[in-house]
C-alpha cells in the first residue's frame, strides 16, 4: 500500500500542470468546477497520506505528501471562492519554494542534504580521509540547486501570472522537468569525475 501510494502521488505531482491544462483548456471546465475536482483529489491524497499504516499497525506520516495535498486543497478552496485559476497555477511556485527551503536550510544547518544523499549511496565516504573534500563539494552542489529552485520558481510565477495556460503547462509540465533532469545528469557526471580525482589524490598520498 505504501509503495502504491508513493507511485500514485509521484505521478500526480509530475502530471499536475498537464492535468490542470487538460481540465481547464481542453475540457474547458468552469474554474469553480475545476476547483471542486482538484479539492476532491487533494482531499483523497490527504486521507491516503494520513491514513497509512506501517508493518506494526501504527499510522505512518510522511510530511511531503501531507503538505503537498494540503497545498492542493488550499489552492482549490481559494480558487473556488475567487473564481480564478491562478491559485491552482501557483502550486508549482510553492513546490519550488518548498524545495528551496529544504535544500537551503541545510546550508545553515549542515550537513547539506546533498552530502546526506552522498553518504547514503556511498558508505565508504563516512570516516574516509577525503570526507571533508566530499562535504565541501556537496555544499557547492547544494548552492547550485538552490539557485535553480529560485530561477525555476521565478519562471513558474511569471508563467502563472503573465502567460497563457498553454505556456504555463508547457513550462511547468515539461521544460522545468527537462532542465531539472539536465542539471542532475551534468552534476552526476561531474561528481563521478570529482570522486575519482579525490580518491586518486588520497591514494597517491598513501
Amino acid at each position: 500500500m505504501k509503495k502504491s501510494f508513493k507511485i500514485v502521488f509521484s505521478i500526480f505531482a509530475a502530471l499536475y500542470p498537464v492535468i490542470i491544462f487538460t481540465l481547464l483548456v481542453v475540457l474547458k471546465l468552469p474554474v469553480r468546477v475545476l476547483s471542486l475536482a482538484m479539492a476532491g483529489v487533494g482531499f483523497a491524497l490527504f486521507l491516503a497520506a494520513t491514513g497509512r499504516r506501517g508493518e506494526d499497525g501504527d499510522k505512518v506520516f510522511s510530511l511531503k505528501p501531507i503538505i503537498s495535498s494540503a497545498l492542493v486543497l488550499a489552492a482549490a478552496v481559494a480558487c473556488f471562492f475567487t473564481n480564478k485559476s491562478i491559485f491552482l497555477k501557483l502550486y508549482s511556485v510553492v513546490i519550488s519554494l518548498v524545495f528551496l527551503i529544504t535544500f537551503g536550510s541545510t546550508l545553515f544547518f549542515p550537513p547539506t542534504i546533498i552530502f546526506r544523499f552522498a553518504i547514503l549511496t556511498d558508505k565508504t565516504i563516512k570516516g574516509a580521509p577525503y570526507e571533508k573534500d566530499v562535504e565541501s563539494y556537496c555544499r557547492k552542489v547544494c548552492i547550485i540547486w538552490c539557485v535553480f529552485f529560485i530561477i525555476n520558481g521565478a519562471i513558474a510565477a511569471y508563467t502563472a501570472f503573465f502567460c497563457s495556460d498553454r505556456i504555463w503547462s508547457l513550462y511547468n509540465g515539461g521544460i522545468s522537468y527537462l532542465l531539472m533532469g539536465l542539471l542532475f545528469a551534468v552534476e552526476f557526471i561531474i561528481r563521478k569525475i570529482h570522486d575519482r580525482k579525490i580518491k586518486s589524490k588520497y591514494e597517491a598520498g598513501e
